[in-house]
């Protein structure tokens, strides 16, 4: 592991996990020094990153935090997440290849992002790659013909002269990979479908009841 201008993450490592947790400060970092978190290795084909954002933002249309997950050099392969703070919640979910170059592939400006759960991105060879919100699938089996992720970069700020986007709480990593379908977080995507749509069937019932 390493990481720029950030040298006491708290870090856990398992055969089939990793988490780590990078504090606030870290995350107004500006784009050319973001913080960066290095994986020993790739974390190959199929592989879940859940993220659990625990930040507080300066009431501000700029205030973010941006997530990128990329391949090692020399690939440029990688997966960008823009999560805004005060209370639009917008979110931003764009894709660069080395084919296809910087694509945007979802947008909400308003609860785009929830804290009810985590921020979840996987990919499996099968079945592409998959976020989720906090609340609900927002892209899906995305063909990126392999995603190897090498490293995840945090930062919050376009240029070091920037105003700072956050002032409390931290945003923290669990990374699954290899044999991980034994563990409860590799069912996390469908149990938060299977909460979500009994919710929605419940309120139905009770509606039509009334």
């Amino acid at each position: 592991m390493q990481a720029n201008s950030s040298q006491d993450l708290q870090t856990i490592k398992t055969n089939t996990s990793e988490n780590f947790v990078i504090p606030f400060g870290d995350t107004n970092n500006d784009r050319r020094n973001p913080v960066e978190y290095v994986f020993d290795e790739p974390k190959s084909s199929n592989w879940i990153i859940s993220i659990y954002n625990n930040l507080s933002y300066y009431n501000s249309p700029d205030s973010k935090t941006i997530i990128k997950l990329q391949e090692r050099p020399p690939s440029e392969k990688f997966v960008e997440l823009m999560l805004f703070g005060n209370q639009s919640k917008r979110f931003i979910v764009s894709v660069n290849t080395n084919d296809t170059g910087y694509i945007r592939m979802y947008e909400n400006n308003q609860n785009g992002w929830s804290t009810d759960g985590p921020v979840i991105v996987s990919h499996a060879n099968v079945q592409g790659l998959t976020v989720t919100n906090g609340k609900r699938i927002v892209l899906d089996k995305l063909g990126m013909e392999g995603f190897d992720v090498g490293s995840i970069s945090v930062y919050g700020k376009d240029d070091s002269a920037s105003p700072d986007s956050t002032f409390a709480g931290s945003v923290q990593f669990q990374v699954l990979s290899g044999d991980y379908s034994q563990s409860v977080l590799y069912y996390m995507p469908l149990i938060m479908v299977v909460v979500v749509g009994g919710a929605v069937i419940t309120l139905l019932v009770l509606k039509k009841r009334r």
